[in-house]
């Protein structure tokens, strides 16, 4: 072994030429290896499982992905047995990043193409052999989200389905350098005849049999939401890994009823299963990324999740002001607590307090060169509240701050 160390060693000119070839020739290969992916991907194509796409791609932004039942109804999906539903994964472009592709599994259930958005989409047989929907080739973003729709069809008896998308942002330049992806996973309830939850407090209290709008605010800032908010603010910290922390007030705003945005207490206060997203948007008006609070008649920690600000709406002496959220958990993306107060002109606020991993990933770095951001509070009874801040106070990778 030495000697032959020692002869490779005394070819300096060959022996660097044969390096330098080799070193290529390996370059070439990998190079194919991560591209060979541009037309789909299964689950047994991921050299390693929990990283996914990010084995491969790496250097850009994670996006955020969301992952929601069309058809299901008002809040967590639960369906009949053997009912087939449309599902849309979205994925939030950021920057030169404005192409995507996907992976969904699951477990059980049977996966397949179909829906609005099924352009650009196809199955595979992944772990298990159970079909999984993937791409046919990166898909390009529109208006600053690329859309995937696909189909599942229910198990035959009772069961919990868990949905999992993966969702890979990539720059389309030919190579796996400058992308990033993320995943979202969605349970679905599955038992019973009925393929709504009509039988759940959410469903019940749900105004109407469309679908809750929460989980996807617009691509663009909504024009017709509330404005006159005198003041604002929004800070988003990722800085610290698992410290993450997220703050969005709108203050000294217009004249609100209590139940200008809905009512999300449970019945015996006159609860209608209102549920929150709050919305934030780039200086370009795209969306950056949200939170989305869907906890209408929830417990949280053995107490009610959503208390009145003094009387409820339906209280025989009169309304109270607005309603607070509390949520030690942290179960819904995040968010620790969420307060609407309505009252005269100059009153109203909204305050959005998250902290943890549970927050969106790439909210920070999607804002980092914007001029301005704009904030935005919806509520699923198609009512929603805007402020845009021009103050940039911090604007890093990691940090934004804004009022």
């Amino acid at each position: 072994m030495q000697r032959r160390l020692g002869a490779i060693g005394v070819m300096d000119g060959q022996g660097n030429a044969m390096r330098r070839w080799l070193a290529g020739a390996l370059f070439v290969m990998w190079a194919a290896t991560a591209q060979a992916y541009s037309t789909g991907i299964a689950t047994t194509s991921f050299p390693v499982p929990a990283q996914a796409c990010n084995f491969c791609h790496g250097g850009g932004i994670a996006p955020t992905v969301a992952l929601v039942c069309v058809d299901c109804g008002g809040g967590p999906p639960v369906v009949a047995p053997l009912s087939v539903h449309e599902f849309k994964l979205t994925v939030f472009e950021i920057g030169l990043q404005d192409h995507a592709g996907l992976n969904v599994s699951s477990a059980i259930g049977t996966l397949s193409t179909g829906g609005v958005f099924a352009t650009n989409t196809q199955t595979l047989v992944g772990t298990g052999g159970r079909s999984e929907v993937t791409h046919t080739a990166p898909k390009q973003e529109v208006g600053g989200v690329t859309e995937f729709s696909f189909l599942w069809t229910a198990p035959g008896s009772a069961a919990t389905a868990t949905l999992q998308g993966w969702g890979n942002a990539v720059n389309f330049n030919g190579s796996t350098g400058g992308d990033a992806a993320a995943s979202a996973a969605l349970n679905v309830s599955v038992g019973g005849d009925t393929p709504t939850p009509t039988d759940t407090p959410m469903a019940t209290n749900t105004p109407t049999s469309t679908p809750t709008p929460t989980a996807a605010c617009p691509a663009t800032v909504d024009l017709g939401c509330t404005d006159g908010f005198a003041s604002g603010s929004l800070q988003i910290k990722a800085n610290v890994p698992g410290h993450e922390k997220f703050l969005a007030k709108l203050s000294k705003g217009p004249a609100l009823a209590q139940t200008a945005m809905g009512n999300p207490l449970d019945v015996g206060q006159g609860g209608s299963g209102t549920a929150y997203a709050l919305c934030v948007y780039d200086g370009t008006s795209n969306l950056a990324g949200f939170l989305v609070v869907d906890r209408a008649s929830d417990s949280c920690d053995g107490k009610p999740c959503w208390k009145p600000l003094g009387r409820a709406p339906n209280d025989p002496h009169g309304p109270g002001k607005g309603y607070r959220y509390k949520d030690g958990t942290l179960a819904a993306d995040g968010v620790r607590k969420l307060l609407y107060k309505g009252g005269d002109a100059g009153k109203s606020k909204a305050i959005i307090i998250g902290k943890g991993p549970g927050l969106p990933n790439g909210l920070a770095p999607a804002l980092q060169f914007s001029a301005q951001a704009t904030v935005q509070l919806r509520s699923s009874d198609g009512v929603c509240l805007t402020q845009t801040l021009t103050d940039i106070r911090r604007q890093e990778p990691d940090y934004f701050q804004a009022k």
